[in-house]
């Protein structure tokens, strides 16, 4: 059952990403109020509460977040892109 959980959590981050890097390609960059709703409804389905507005963040700010859960649930260290960017 746990490994269920486990898969039901990664597709709803997967989910995240996708939107957000939609959103990215139509030339967002920051997270609308549409984008937001769904993204923070995927975020409840993997187990997660978003502790913050997501509305008004910067997209790849929430891309860093969305890896550094994935990585958490995987047992594996997150990457921020800030680090391999230099910013």
């Amino acid at each position: 059952m746990e490994l269920k959980s486990h898969r039901s959590k990664q597709l709803a981050l997967d989910r995240c990403l996708q939107l957000l890097e939609e959103a990215q390609v139509r030339g967002q960059t920051r997270i609308d109020g549409p984008l937001g709703t769904a993204l923070r409804r995927h975020l409840e389905r993997a187990g997660v509460i978003a502790d913050h507005r997501l509305e008004g963040r910067r997209i790849d700010r929430v891309l860093d977040d969305i890896f550094a859960l994935q990585a958490q649930l995987l047992g594996q260290q997150p990457e921020d892109s800030r680090q391999r960017n230099g910013s």
